[in-house]
C-alpha cells in the first residue's frame, strides 16, 4: 500500500507543470508539421562557424638543397692504409663533382691526386706545419662561398704505435662557414675522432667530443649547423653510443641516418641542427655507392655517406 502511493506521487509529480503554480497534469506541447506529424518543440542549436581565423604559417623567403658527401679517403701512405691509395685515389677525384660539399677524412699522402680532378670552386689546401708525422687528413671541397678554415687539433688522443697510432697524425677537426643563398650561413665542421677500441681510446673519443661540444658553444651559438665525418663511435659499444648522446643531447645536432629511420648507422655520420631562423632537413641519406672502380671494388675502407640537406629561411 505504502509502495503504490510513492509510484502515484512520483507519476503525478512528472506530469504536472513547472510554472503558474498550476498542480493538474499538462500534455507537452508539439510542433505539427505539414503532414500532421509531431515533432518535439525544443531542437539543438545549429554548429556555428567561428569567427576568429586561423593563424597563417609562415613562407620561407629563400629555399634550397645542398648535397653533402662526408668520405674517408683512405689516404694513409700506400702500404700503410687499409686500402690502395696510389691506384685509388685518382678514381675518386672526378667522383666527388655530384656533390656541393665533401667533406673528406684521411686525405694524408695523395691530396694532389683527389684534386686532381674536382671542379669546386673553393677547395682547401691540407694542414701544415704540424708537430707529428702526419697532418689532420682533413679537407674540403665546396661549390659554395666558403669562409676562413680553421683547424683544431685533440687535445687528447691514444695510441702511438699501437691502438690505431692515433697520435701519430695531427687528426682534430676544421671549421668554417659556408654562404648557401646571399646572407644565408650555415657553420660546417668535419671531423676525424680516436680510432682505437681499447678503453683509452674511448676516454680520448670522450675527450675530443667534449672538445669540440665547447668549441661548437662559442663559435656556433645559435648558428645552423652541419657536422661530419669519421665518429668512431660504434651504436653497439654502449660507451660509444653514450658519448654520442651526450654530444647530440648538448649541441642539439641530429644524426640524419637516425633521423630518416636508418639504424644502426655507421661510424660515418653526417648530423645537422636549425637555428636562427634556418630551417635544416635531411631529405634523403644513401652510401654512394658510386665510389667502386671497374670490378665494383670499394675504393676505400669506407663507405662514402651522402646527404641531401634541405635549408629554409624563415623572415
Amino acid at each position: 500500500m505504502k509502495a503504490s502511493l510513492i509510484v502515484s506521487i512520483f507519476l503525478a509529480a512528472a506530469c504536472s507543470g513547472s510554472s503558474g503554480g498550476g498542480s493538474g497534469p499538462t500534455t507537452a506541447p508539439t510542433n505539427t508539421s505539414p503532414q500532421g506529424s509531431s515533432v518535439p518543440a525544443a531542437t539543438s542549436p545549429a554548429p556555428t562557424t567561428p569567427t576568429t581565423p586561423l593563424p597563417t604559417l609562415p613562407t620561407p623567403v629563400a629555399t634550397g638543397t645542398l648535397s653533402v658527401l662526408s668520405y674517408n679517403v683512405a689516404g694513409l701512405p700506400q702500404g700503410i692504409s687499409s686500402s690502395s691509395p696510389a691506384t685509388n685515389t685518382p678514381q675518386i677525384s672526378p667522383k666527388l663533382n655530384s656533390y656541393d660539399l665533401v667533406l673528406a677524412q684521411e686525405d694524408f699522402s695523395y691530396h694532389t691526386e683527389l684534386a686532381r680532378d674536382a671542379l669546386h670552386s673553393f677547395q682547401s689546401s691540407p694542414l701544415t706545419g704540424f708537430n707529428t708525422p702526419m697532418g689532420d687528413g682533413l679537407n674540403r671541397f665546396s661549390n659554395l662561398t666558403s669562409g676562413a678554415l680553421t683547424r683544431q687539433k685533440w687535445f687528447d688522443c691514444h695510441g702511438l704505435f699501437n691502438s690505431g697510432s692515433d697520435c701519430l697524425a695531427s687528426k682534430g677537426f676544421s671549421f668554417s662557414r659556408i654562404e648557401v643563398a646571399p646572407g644565408i650561413e650555415i657553420d660546417v665542421y668535419n671531423l676525424h675522432a680516436d680510432a682505437g677500441r681499447k678503453s683509452g681510446d674511448i676516454d680520448a673519443r670522450r675527450n675530443q667530443f667534449i672538445q669540440l661540444t665547447q668549441f661548437i658553444w662559442i663559435q656556433s651559438n645559435g648558428r645552423p649547423l652541419i657536422v661530419a665525418g669519421d665518429t668512431n663511435l660504434r651504436a653497439s659499444v654502449a660507451e660509444d653510443e653514450q658519448i654520442l648522446q651526450d654530444f647530440l643531447a648538448a649541441t642539439g645536432l641530429e644524426v640524419a641516418a637516425r633521423t630518416l629511420g636508418q639504424v644502426p648507422d655507421k661510424i660515418d655520420r653526417i648530423m645537422i641542427r636549425s637555428a636562427n631562423k634556418t630551417i635544416l632537413t635531411a631529405q634523403s641519406r644513401r652510401i654512394a655507392s658510386e665510389f667502386v672502380d671497374s670490378s665494383g671494388a670499394d675504393l676505400s675502407d669506407h663507405e662514402a655517406i651522402h646527404v641531401d640537406v634541405r635549408w629554409e629561411q624563415y623572415p
